[in-house]
């Protein structure tokens, strides 16, 4: 066991872990305890500040406090003595050189950037230690070499108040992105205590089991060690109850929920893994043992896969229901689960099809089923009108009765026993419940536990053919839905229930015994009066969609296609201890202690669709609120209601809506369902059928008043809701007086007359902003392909043509450019010119140059060090490159004209509009050798490219694309966002985020 050192930074607990990485040329005090940031020397030299910020913003870990003292890597282009002297002149920083990296942290090719410590001259990683106020963990865990774990070591830190352990992370910068070969790379990942890992022991929360086997394990389970190699970070095993079955919790202190009031009873046996995923914000993933009806308790996502999937090789499992334990996967996201699903399993299923059959058990619901019946006929409803299929009510009593078939222990714990009374010549405590258990399989003989097994055999097969059969698509599946948990409130001062034996088939056993992957998700939440807290409290309500298949991933996938609101908050807000409630599909909010009045929020689905629950006020968010909060308690919220959709009417929504009115034209929100929730509860929100969005349609219902009075319109696709087409003066002049804001996805806005809305009084607003990543970043690819002819070299490897592979590879060093020290001139400055320029100064050292008819104020152009042009022709003869980012205006800018103002041989790049070139010319400047190579990703007549352009693409001198530069999910996901900020903040009576018009309102 290696020593562990601990201190405080800022106030925040960390761990300096024990094996030496590296260590810095200066000699320094061996005993000092430093906080330390490594950086390149780009870096370091380059914009620091900027640097730190996004350490900052990025990665939990670090904080400023690590800026105070930086180390430079090793490299080439490594600061020298006068460097260093200079920088180390400046009061607030000191830089210390980095002189070699251990040989035993091999799995890294270069120490990443980050936070770490120096204890004397040597660096160590840097591991924070948060606390386990939930008490979900046995013991934290760190490994005894980060970059290639094998033997872990189990930690004893206590939190800074001695009231919790500590369980420590590392600093996600440690790790690259995930990739196909590590899909979870720097995922942090608890595991079940029933788990066997290398150097730590498994207690199975009983003290005399713990005390038997009290040797560390010397290995580790196959399971766990895939989650290792697929890049997951294992930070702790989490607690389970007592020997798999306990609920009395008397040799532990059973986790506490952080849902709710806190004081929920919660059962089951990876107790710990669930609760430690719902409250904290820096486990990503758990891994526990077979247990839906956790998830039901703490509001997050799970699955059971089918037995096959996961190796049990290394874990303790305790059969139930005849059948062997299994492995249960728990996550707050639906595409997270997915991910860590297709990763550590072994799948190899059939393709299947949308189910052709939906079924719930009238049988397992009137019996088990405690949560409010509206919920779930909406629920039906919703599901029957998206999948075009009926909702179908079985009795499995009554189909059994009619189709009974005519046909129709191991010793582990007897092992345990013994060997704990010859050691210690007693018998071991048994909470009561394991031991109610073990008592009456006492009763059974092994010749009628086999008849069981064989009974269950011919249960299994009676039921996929009776129950779940298809008689149509081989590969079509089923759906059943089944209860999951208990709505019913018990709390942690009550006695303990009884233990029983379960009699018959239950929604808790009928998914193990048929041996399918059952997949718990959230649809609602519901109130109670908590006598803990003296206020209106909510708690979740789940269902378990079992299908027929083995197919492990596939009701996830089917899920997923029903675009429902997936993503789930932590329960305890940082620092607050705040509770969470459900708030959206499955979504738990952290709202502040004064706010849990809820709001109410629609989240769509499918577009059809929607889900209203009840949520905090986002923080942070810079439109007002303008919806008081309700103070008393809500009923239960049906999942699938707003004024869009076929279970909701519009003209009926509208009767009786007072709020104001949104038309929302296109697809339905895909990626915000947050903000989508918020806004559609703010709003009346009514969305026209694609047929109504033709422009004939469109019209005549514009005439017949047909949407009513709205008063904002909502674009939040740049791919649909535009099939009315341009938004001219026939259009705008039909448009209500009441309209005041008309928000759209896309940078562009060449498809609306956003003069004749200006004077109307109308803001329009663009999402540009949104895009200026995507697009900056596609642009840096462009500028690099001008200067280093990338198209000439791509063509000729992909030519598989030898002569024209050693042609390039001799040829084009003559003609390829650096880019540093080269001038970019920018025709356009604003937010998306600003994004390249920045990078392209800052990463690649480049001269910005620019013409804007608006002046750019210091603060834009200092950090650049740009220059201003008072003309587009001083910018032009000034330029190796010039880059088109501006607006499309009346005709082209790129013409034969401006085209002879260009320096000679210089490039052309256009990420802005291809209205703007002349096409025609700038073929004709690239023959004559006036510009070298241009690269487009936008043309005048798309979707149809210029003829000229693409023989010159053919030749290796233009890069063409299919305007992909703003196509991102990250730019989809702000288009949305943005979009309805924009509404929201001009109907509440603040500034539009992203105007374009302003200048043409009426004042």
């Amino acid at each position: 066991m290696q020593p562990i050192i601990t201190c405080l930074v800022a106030g925040l607990q960390y761990l300096i872990h024990p094996q030496k990485i590296g260590s810095i040329q200066e000699t320094i005090n061996p005993d000092v305890l430093l906080p330390v940031t490594l950086l390149t020397t780009d870096e370091i030299f380059g914009d620091l500040d900027g640097i730190l910020d996004l350490l900052d913003d990025y990665d939990d870990v670090f904080t400023p406090d690590f800026g105070s003292v930086l180390i430079e890597k090793p490299g080439p282009g490594q600061s020298n003595a006068s460097q260093l002297d200079s920088f180390n002149d400046r009061p607030s920083r000191q830089l210390y050189q980095l002189e070699g990296i251990n040989g035993r942290s091999n799995g890294f090719s270069e120490l990443p950037s980050g936070p770490y410590f120096l204890h004397g001259p040597n660096l160590h990683q840097a591991w924070r230690l948060y606390n386990d106020d939930l008490d979900a963990f046995t013991f934290g865990v760190i490994p005894d070499n980060p970059s290639q774990p094998n033997e872990f070591q189990v930690l004893a830190s206590l939190s800074s108040q001695g009231d919790s352990k500590s369980i420590a992370v590392p600093s996600r910068l440690y790790h690259p992105r995930p990739s196909p070969r590590k899909p979870l790379s720097g995922i942090r990942i608890s595991i079940n205590d029933f788990m066997s890992l290398n150097g730590t022991q498994s207690s199975l929360s009983s003290r005399a089991w713990a005390s038997l086997y009290s040797s560390a394990a010397a290995t580790t389970a196959e399971f766990a060690q895939k989650l290792i190699d697929l890049g997951a970070v294992i930070v702790g095993k989490t607690k389970a109850s007592q020997l798999g079955t306990g609920v009395e919790w008397v040799d532990e202190q059973a986790p506490w929920t952080p849902r709710g009031d806190g004081y929920r009873v919660i059962s089951g046996n990876s107790v710990g893994a669930a609760a430690g995923l719902a409250g904290y914000e820096w486990l990503q993933r758990s891994i526990g043992s077979d247990d839906r009806g956790l998830s039901a308790q703490h509001g997050v996502y799970s699955i059971a896969p089918s037995p096959e999937s996961a190796s049990q090789d290394g874990i303790l499992h305790f059969s139930r229901y005849g059948v062997p334990g299994n492995t249960r996967l728990f996550s707050r996201s639906l595409e997270d689960l997915l991910t860590l699903t297709i990763s550590c399993l072994s799948i190899n299923s059939p393709k299947t099809s949308l189910p052709e059959r939906i079924i719930y058990p009238i049988d397992l619901h009137s019996s088990f089923d405690t949560s409010p019946k509206p919920l779930m006929s909406e629920v039906f409803v919703a599901l029957e009108r998206f999948l075009g299929v009926e909702v179908e009510p079985v009795s499995l009593e009554k189909i059994w009765n009619e189709t009974r078939p005519e046909d129709a222990h191991d010793e582990g714990m007897q092992l345990y026993m013994k060997e704990y009374s010859d050691k210690f010549h007693k018998q071991p405590f048994v909470e009561a419940t394991p031991q109610f258990l073990w008592n009456v399989g006492k009763l059974v003989t092994k010749s009628k536990y086999e008849e069981h097994l064989n009974h269950l055999k011919i249960y299994r097969k009676w039921f996929h053919k009776h129950i779940m059969a298809i008689d149509s698509t081989p590969n079509a599946e089923v759906i059943m839905i089944l209860p999951c948990g208990s709505s019913e409130s018990r709390y942690r001062d009550e006695p303990t229930i009884p233990p029983t034996t379960s009699e018959g088939v239950t929604p808790e056993n009928l998914a193990p015994i048929l041996g399918v992957p059952h997949l718990a998700v959230p649809f609602a939440q519901v109130p109670y009066e908590s006598r803990i807290s003296g206020r209106t409290e909510y708690q979740p309500v789940w269902r378990t969609l079992t299908t027929r298949t083995t197919a492990t991933t596939w009701p996830c996938n089917n899920f997923r296609a029903l675009q429902m609101n997936y993503k789930i908050d932590s329960g305890l807000k940082n620092g607050g201890g705040v509770r969470g409630t459900l708030s959206r599909a499955g979504c738990l909010d952290r709202g502040p202690p004064s706010s849990h009045g809820p709001l109410r929020l629609s989240v769509g689905v499918s577009g059809a669709y929607a889900a209203s629950f009840t949520m905090a006020e986002p923080t942070n968010t810079p439109v007002p609120a303008s919806t008081p909060r309700a103070n008393s308690p809500v009923p239960p919220v049906p999942l699938f209601s707003h004024p869009g959709s076929p279970l909701s009417p519009a003209k009926v929504a509208m009767a009786s809506s007072t709020k104001l009115r949104v038309l929302h034209i296109g697809d339905p929100t895909k990626y915000n369902p947050d903000t989508y929730a918020k806004f559609s509860s703010q709003f009346d929100v009514v969305r026209p059928s694609t047929e109504e969005r033709q422009r004939p349609e469109f019209i005549q219902a514009l005439k017949q008043k047909r949407w009513g009075d709205f008063h904002a319109i909502f674009r939040p696709f740049w791919g649909t809701g535009g099939e009315m087409g341009l938004w001219d003066a026939e259009l705008v002049g039909l448009l209500p007086e009441t309209v005041k804001v008309f928000a759209s996805a896309g940078a562009g806005f060449d498809w609306a007359d956003t003069k004749l809305l200006g004077e109307r009084g109308i803001i329009y607003c663009n999402s540009g902003l949104a895009a200026s990543d995507a697009v900056a970043d596609f642009s840096i690819a462009m500028i690099i392909s001008t200067f280093r002819q990338l198209p000439w070299c791509m063509n000729s490897a992909i030519s598989n043509d030898q002569e024209d592979f050693q042609t390039c590879h001799r040829e084009v060093t003559a003609q390829a450019h650096n880019l540093r020290g080269q001038v970019l001139a920018f025709i356009g400055f604003g937010n998306i010119g600003q994004q390249i320029a920045a990078r392209c100064h800052h990463g690649f050292g480049m001269s910005i140059h620019y013409y804007d008819v608006f002046p750019k104020p210091a603060s834009v152009t200092e950090p650049l060090k740009a220059t201003a042009h008072d003309s587009l022709e001083s910018l032009l003869g000034s330029a190796d490159c010039v880059i088109l980012c501006t607006p499309a205006g009346d005709g082209a800018l790129i013409n034969e004209t401006s085209l002879k103002l260009f320096r000679r041989g210089s490039r052309f790049v256009n990420i802005a509009r291809g209205s703007l070139v002349d096409e025609d010319a700038l073929a004709k400047a690239l023959e004559d050798g006036q510009v070298s190579t241009a690269a487009l990703d936008v043309h005048a007549n798309e979707p149809a490219v210029h003829a000229g352009l693409l023989d010159f693409a053919r030749k290796g001198r233009v890069m063409l694309t299919c305007h992909n530069a703003g196509g991102t999910v990250e730019t989809h996901v702000g288009f949305e966002e943005l979009s309805m900020r924009n509404i929201m903040a001009v109907l509440s009576g603040a500034d539009a985020i992203t105007p374009v018009n302003l200048h043409y309102l009426k004042k």
